[in-house]
């Protein structure tokens, strides 16, 4: 009875760890669908510059923004590539948190049918 115990406190805290990676995995994903947005954006603003007719006063301001704009990119593509990689990591660690609870769980299963199952006791013969 006291190894029921200690499965079900393992249980509970396995329960919290697979609720914790699960939660980190949604922030990850939320961060990077946030850098991605961002990287959209800067995508079309190079586009724009770049499709704009250059008229001799505005060339230099167009290209100092233009330059600014691809140097944003490159930097949102290299936290998007960083998130990207929180995100792989967080993935493999709520799998490997929802393959110890299943196991635990399994566990569980197997202590429930044997005290479920009648215990056949020494020296007592079956009906």
């Amino acid at each position: 009875m006291e190894s029921a115990q200690i499965l079900l406190s393992r249980l509970q805290i396995e329960q919290v760890a697979v609720s914790r990676a699960s939660q980190h995995l949604d922030d990850a994903r939320a961060k990077l669908a946030e850098v991605q947005v961002v990287i959209r954006s800067e995508t079309a603003e190079i586009k724009h510059y770049e499709d704009a007719p250059s008229n001799g006063e505005n060339t230099a301001l167009a290209e100092a923004a233009l330059n600014r704009a691809k140097s944003d990119l490159e930097a949102s593509t290299s936290l998007a590539q960083q998130r990207q990689s929180t995100e792989t990591d967080a993935e493999l660690q709520l799998r490997t948190e929802q393959d110890k609870l299943n196991k635990l769980e399994s566990l569980l299963d197997d202590l429930v049918e044997k005290m479920a199952s009648p215990r056949e006791q020494p020296g007592l013969v079956p009906r």
